[in-house]
């Protein structure tokens, strides 16, 4: 009950922060719904002034009822528009705040985490339920409102009826059970529904869509797309035809009570102890009882699918919150980097795994230098980009710079003394420019600094080839927009990375994988000459690539095999050892003769 009652704060708050005057006004709808009990008086004056030939009585009581009705008609006109309006901006607010909480995550170790995915995927398909909260609140707030006038007034008027009550009090075991059974349903369809979402979007993804072609895979994927959708689905049909067995119990249980109730009023009547109009009064307070007290039921048990996903927003919240509680230190970033960053004796799995992907590292990399790091795939060599990244934390070890622990400076002051150009690089499709200037936030309509960046990159001959230049809007999929090769994409992936002018730490993380040999050797060697000239404020850059013509211009080059050091020295010292990288050098070596 806790919880319920932390959700619909929060829900309030949200109404009353995003708009406080509509949500102030919507406080008065509840009002309108005291319009039922005053129906009722009406509706027997009205009967009985017929019935005894009073047409005073007739006239008042129908003028009651046109009163309260017109009454009703207003609150509830005024009350939909109200609700309208604030129900698109508290989904709005709502939409935001995700989308805030989840790209402020400092790490991506919650992207390994499958519990993760499969609370977020609930909350995706609930979205729409948060921005539907201020309706079904105020809803519920109204029928139980409408509920409690109804049953003063039986009790007043007819206190016989209130017994109808016990009819209808199956209504909350029969509610609380489909709540619990909806909750379970959603748990379980949480990984099959994100498959499904999975599956469509391949089916609508421009490159995964040459595979789906060449290979013929659309049937398949399709039947798997259906299959992961049924499942999904299978747990929430069930339970809803359940609860429909159940209510139909219900429904039966307070019709016995109903028909015992009129057969009263009519046996009262026949033997003299009543009038007709009591007769016809009856049926309409059986019929307000079965609304005064189950639809109150159903109403708030229809509330909790919203608490839910409000729960599902307060977990979102917490746990944003307590990531960058433990995951970001409050120190300040260098301006540079005096002795160098040290790893002590690191390790590292990914989050769900058993295996590790980094054991026992110990590293001291030099300030000003040009690191290689180099091994297999899956050796863990992107592993310690991630870590440098604060990306990850490590799962044992420490590392250093300048003797300071990483984990202890500020991950968001940290991470704006980093650049980096990656394999798996970003197709940001806005213009050329912005793409390019997005390095720099500072500096995003800086034309020279675009231009700088590019030249450095060199990526100089992407911008004249395009229709309008540096303005040019990039993505077919837009109207004007074109579509770059790979080659491109990458070349101003790489002017990006070049965009801040004082990084202490810069990466190249495979990021000229669509280049041929020989344009990686050149766009390295200018690399390695523009971050020596950073050797005054410490810069490390760190190369990562199979290219070992390339990393031989590396100052250290670091050889990783199966999550371990093996290897550490200049490119002439390791051949010298005839070791794993010489090895590896001659094998490559002999590939080009």
């Amino acid at each position: 009950m806790r919880d319920r009652w932390r959700a619909i704060r929060m829900l309030a708050r949200m109404a009353f922060a995003t708009d406080p005057w509509r949500t102030l006004g919507l406080l008065l709808e509840p009002l309108g719904q005291l319009t039922p009990p005053i129906i009722a008086v009406c509706l027997k004056v009205m009967t009985d002034g017929v019935l005894h030939h009073d047409p005073v009585s007739v006239v008042v009581g129908a003028a009651g009822i046109a009163g309260a009705r017109a009454l009703w008609f207003v609150g509830a006109w005024t009350g939909s528009w109200l609700r309208v309006r604030l129900m698109e901006e508290v989904g709005f607010a709502f939409d935001r705040e995700i989308a805030t909480l989840t790209a402020s995550i400092p790490g991506l170790d919650h992207q390994e985490r499958a519990d993760y995915q499969d609370r977020l995927e609930l909350l995706r398909q609930s979205q729409g339920l948060l921005g539907y909260s201020v309706n079904s609140l105020i809803y519920t707030v109204n029928i139980v409102v409408s509920g409690l006038a109804t049953l003063v007034t039986l009790a007043v008027l007819s206190p016989w009826l209130l017994l109808l009550v016990l009819f209808v009090l199956p209504s909350i075991p029969i509610a609380a059970a489909h709540q619990r059974w909806s909750r379970a349903a959603e748990e379980r369809s949480a990984a099959p529904a994100r498959l499904a979402r999975h599956l469509r979007g391949l089916t609508t993804d421009r490159d995964a869509g040459m595979e789906l072609r060449v290979f013929g895979l659309r049937r398949e994927i399709l039947a798997r797309f259906r299959t992961a959708w049924t499942d999904s689905m299978r747990a929430r049909l069930t339970t809803e035809r359940r609860a429909a067995v159940l209510a139909n119990v219900r429904d039966l249980i307070f019709a016995v009570g109903f028909g015992g109730a009129i057969l009263l009023a009519l046996w009262r009547a026949a033997a003299g102890h009543g009038t007709i109009g009591e007769v016809v009064i009856t049926v309409y307070r059986c019929q307000r009882m079965q609304a005064a007290v189950m639809s109150p039921i159903q109403a708030v048990a229809a509330l909790g699918s919203v608490l839910r996903a409000a729960d599902r927003m307060l977990w979102l919240r917490e746990y944003a919150g307590s990531v960058a509680a433990r995951g970001s230190g409050s120190g300040p970033a260098p301006e540079r980097i005096r002795d160098g960053i040290a790893f002590e004796r690191v390790s590292f799995r990914y989050p769900g795994t058993e295996a590790w992907a980094l054991r026992d590292v110990s590293l001291h990399i030099p300030a000003g230098t040009v690191v290689a790091l180099v091994g297999e795939n899956g050796a863990g060599k992107t592993t310690l980009v991630k870590l440098l990244c604060r990306m990850y934390e490590p799962t044992k070890g420490r590392i250093l710079v300048d003797g300071v622990d990483l984990a202890g400076i500020d991950v968001h002051q940290w991470r704006q003394r980093l650049s980096a150009a990656f394999q798996d690089f970003a197709r940001l499709e806005f213009t050329a420019h912005h793409t390019v200037g997005l390095g720099d936030l500072s500096r995003l309509d800086d034309v020279q600094a675009v231009g700088s960046a590019l030249d450095r990159a060199g990526a100089s001959d992407v911008l004249p080839h395009l229709p309008d230049g540096a303005d040019t809007r990039l993505g077919s999929s837009w109207d004007n927009g074109v579509e770059l090769s790979t080659g491109q994409w990458q070349k101003l992936a790489l002017g990006r990375a070049l965009m801040r002018e004082r990084p202490l730490l810069v990466f190249f993380d495979e990021p000229t994988a669509s280049l041929d040999a020989q344009t990686e050797h050149g766009l390295f060697e200018r690399y390695a000459a523009t971050a020596r000239s950073g050797s005054d404020r410490g810069m490390v850059t760190v190369l990562v690539s199979h290219r070992f013509s390339t990393v031989r211009t590396a100052d250290l080059i670091v050889v990783v095999d199966d999550g371990e050091i093996s290897e550490v020295g200049s490119h002439e010292e390791l051949l010298a050892r005839t070791g794993p990288y010489a090895e590896l050098y001659d094998l490559q070596a002999r590939s080009y003769r």
